[in-house]
């Protein structure tokens, strides 16, 4: 599927839920697709959809249209309650982040507007998930050190999450985040280092799903994200 066709699905999709009467449904897509960034065959497709009502009556509406929609490949979208939504900024705190610095409303009210994120909140779940990457990251270092092509797998994995891990970083600190790797890195190089560059480089491969990673690549790669994690947990009031 490309670009074009992506486009035409959700506009059905939006377009489907947004005529449902009495859901008073807003469609909210973010993450790459958002950023003009999305890579047929690599990227999510994310999309928020937000009800009025969320009874089981009322969620067996919804289920034609996002069975289509599964069908063709896609996750199913996150789907909440209007007022559940505006109670989840500590538990969404990077969802709603990624959100605010880019998506697109395909139909209803815009729900990420007047959203706010405690700084507190999303420094701990940012710092949880790059633990957590950095931790399935080592173990396949271990396991796989020599083998470029199970390697360029994991990294090829895990890397749109670090960018999305890496722009709320620059949103703790008061940076402009960016749309793309290159801007992203940019605003955060200072503290990265030198060799940030890596995950730009990392990030160029995505359209080869057969990328043979060297294994001093992944080792650099390694080394970044362990640096993010410490940038992450030194964090305090936007100061190291």
């Amino acid at each position: 599927m490309d670009r074009t066709q992506l486009d035409q699905s959700l506009g059905t999709l939006a377009k489907t839920l947004g005529e449902l009467a009495g859901l008073n449904a807003s469609v909210v897509l973010y993450g790459s697709a958002a950023r003009a960034d999305w890579v047929p065959g690599r990227s999510d497709v994310n999309l928020l959809v937000l009800v009025d009502d969320t009874s089981s009556a009322a969620l067996r509406r919804l289920t034609p249209a996002v069975t289509e929609w599964h069908t063709k490949g896609f996750a199913p979208p996150l789907i909440m309650g209007r007022e559940e939504w505006q109670r989840s900024a500590d538990v969404f705190p990077i969802e709603i982040a990624d959100m605010q610095v880019a998506h697109r409303v395909l139909c209803g009210v815009d729900p990420v507007q007047g959203m706010a994120v405690d700084p507190v909140d999303l420094r701990e779940a940012v710092e949880k998930e790059l633990r957590g990457k950095l931790v399935r990251l080592r173990q396949a270092y271990v396991r796989f050190g020599d083998a470029g092509l199970i390697l360029g797998g994991f990294a090829l994995a895990s890397i749109a999450s670090y960018f999305a891990l890496l722009r709320c970083i620059a949103v703790l600190y008061h940076r402009a985040p960016g749309r793309e790797p290159k801007e992203t890195v940019a605003a955060l190089a200072a503290e990265l280092g030198a060799d940030s560059g890596v995950a730009v480089e990392i990030a160029g491969h995505r359209r080869d799903p057969e990328w043979n990673c060297p294994p001093d690549t992944f080792v650099r790669y390694l080394d970044l994200v362990r640096r993010t994690v410490d940038l992450v947990d030194t964090f305090q009031n936007g100061e190291h």
